[in-house]
């Protein structure tokens, strides 16, 4: 059987991605599960799981993830380049693998019928971004710390004459979309997003049109987690949209915060938190947070309550993850 027939859901988000990107299959290897992709000199895996029955739904967890750096003794440096960096992340943070000493990008998304239509969408353009990304951080960033990209090559085909035609058009697909006011002000889930973070978060504020802010419990020191989730933040590359960010109120110096990012990222990738992991932890004003956006070009009424949930659950396994973390220290 292969993820082509689109029997399950998970398999469907691996070939919308596949078909939508155009994916070149001569530097393709294919299994079951997903592909591996090669755009340019480095290898891109997009695939699925089986799926986890819960709740009366299936649950599929659909990730892409391309290859990007080799620490090769530079990890101290990239680390920190890298939280940085991900402060204008769109979907895609970065991880490492230590036994292969490779930096990674990655995403996931958590797929189930009820948000099929407009996270599909979402993480195709997850993956037309992240291979886009990671071509540009890893020529930067391995000039700028004579770092190793983490080049390799088709098995069968070897190395493309030329990287693939969306590395170039990825971003420019979400314009002039992005040129036009964020499409998520003045949309009437603010009301439905609103009720949510009574629900979940500590405190929340919201003028019902443009932005909501909560903060949700933190039990390491004084202060709270704190969400703002903004219509009038624009991406550097990709325009307006909705911005959210998720910021855990720790002074740490910025050596600290970019271990921080790598290990977060990691351990979010290596956990099943049920949260759709687009996006990246980063710095952002001096502080560790967790960054998403959203172009205009993907916009979809559902989006805005998703991305409350998804940040609620963050803060709240964030916060019990740095508890134990603080408990492990104090024995």
């Amino acid at each position: 059987m292969s993820w082509r027939e689109g029997r399950s859901l998970g398999e469907q988000y691996v070939k919308e991605a596949h078909d939508l990107l155009r994916v070149d299959d001569h530097y393709t290897v294919c299994d079951a599960n997903g592909f591996t992709w090669w755009s340019a000199d480095f290898a891109t895996r997009v695939s699925t799981d089986q799926g986890v029955f819960r709740q009366s739904q299936c649950l599929f967890r659909v990730t892409a993830e391309t290859d990007m750096l080799k620490g090769r003794g530079h990890m101290g440096e990239l680390a920190e380049a890298l939280e940085h960096e991900m402060d204008e992340c769109t979907f895609s943070g970065p991880v490492y693998d230590a036994g292969s000493d490779t930096i990674r990008l990655y995403c996931c998304v958590y797929a189930n019928l009820e948000e099929a239509v407009w996270l599909r969408k979402a993480f195709a353009a997850a993956v037309a971004l992240q291979v886009a990304e990671a071509y540009d951080m890893s020529r930067r960033l391995g000039q700028r710390f004579r770092a190793i990209p983490a080049a390799s090559e088709h098995p069968t085909n070897g190395l493309r004459a030329s990287h693939d035609p969306v590395i170039d058009q990825a971003a420019h697909f979400f314009h002039p979309s992005g040129d036009r006011p964020s499409r998520w002000l003045d949309d009437p889930n603010w009301e439905r997003a609103g009720w949510i973070m009574e629900r979940e978060a500590r405190t929340f504020q919201t003028d019902r049109r443009s932005g909501l802010s909560a903060s949700f419990d933190w039990g390491c020191s004084e202060g709270a987690i704190a969400l703002e989730v903004r219509t009038d933040e624009p991406h550097k590359a990709l325009g307006n949209g909705l911005h959210a960010t998720l910021t855990v109120p720790m002074a740490l110096s910025a050596a600290a915060i970019g271990h921080l990012v790598l290990d977060l990222n990691t351990y979010e990738k290596a956990e099943y938190k049920r949260c759709h992991m687009l996006g990246s932890w980063c710095e952002h004003g001096g502080k560790l947070a967790y960054r998403t956006f959203f172009p205009n070009a993907l916009y979809h009424p559902d989006t805005l309550e998703d991305v409350c949930v998804n940040m609620a659950t963050r803060a709240i396994w964030v916060d019990e993850w740095f508890q134990e973390k603080k408990a492990a220290a104090g024995r």
